[in-house]
């Protein structure tokens, strides 16, 4: 998905950054929520995170038709937008 010059920024920021936004406030969310006697909505907190992610995922390009190993390496064709 990423072209070799930039490959591991590309992978690896995003991991980054979702670890320590969503992974490391979870002890937080959990406590705050602890504190205002609605534990079970911690549920709910993971679920909508869990269904962001498989959205986002869902709606990635497909490589084998897009991607830079096998496929043209555009992210969508014919969208009628001539790159320069």
């Amino acid at each position: 998905m990423f072209p070799a010059t930039v490959r591991a920024l590309g992978v690896g920021l995003p991991y980054a950054l979702a670890n320590a936004l969503f992974g490391g406030t979870a002890e937080y969310a959990a406590l705050a929520i602890r504190a205002a006697h609605v534990e079970s909505y911690f549920f709910y907190y993971v679920a909508a995170l869990s269904a962001i992610t498989f959205i986002a995922s869902a709606v990635m390009p497909n490589l084998a038709k897009y991607g830079y190993l096998d496929g043209t390496g555009e992210i969508e064709a014919n969208t009628g937008i001539k790159r320069v």
